[in-house]
């Protein structure tokens, strides 16, 4: 199958502590992330950053839930499966926030999955990037920005 990548950066008209503040609250993901059914936290950091939770999508081609670690940064986080799920074998992703001014921000999602599903590369490509496409869109709309 390989590694299937998709990026997007999209313009928030809030500041880049504001977005930052909302990405962070990965138990309310599932509100604004389309196809994702949970976002259940399960662990977090001495500052109450979440560094672990369990995960469901629905993708269309397949329903997945599965753990992932995340690390924070100053200006966003990133994330990697905790272990193998039935339909992954790999997933990285990653949220930045750069600040456009006092009032706006560029917001970039990348994410990368080596699925394993018996699927042409070229369904899963489409899949990973309509997943990017989506989540940025919600998280404008979320957001109002």
């Amino acid at each position: 199958m390989g590694k299937h990548s998709a990026s997007k950066t999209v313009r928030i008209n809030l500041p880049a502590d504001d977005v930052l503040a909302a990405l962070r609250d990965i138990g309310n993901e599932s509100t604004w992330w389309p196809g994702m059914f949970k976002s259940d936290v399960l662990e977090t950091d001495a500052d109450g950053l979440v560094t672990k939770a369990r995960i469901g999508n629905d993708v269309k081609i397949a329903k997945d839930e599965f753990d992932v670690a995340y690390v924070h940064g100053d200006s966003g986080y990133t994330w990697s499966l905790a272990s193998k799920s039935s339909m992954q074998k790999t997933q990285e992703g990653s949220w930045a926030v750069k600040a456009a001014g006092a009032s706006a921000c560029d917001t970039t999602l990348a994410l990368e999955i080596d699925a394993s599903l018996p699927l042409p590369g070229f369904v899963l490509s489409k899949t990973i990037k309509d997943t990017v496409n989506n989540a940025t869109k919600g998280l404008q709309q979320h957001l109002g920005g």
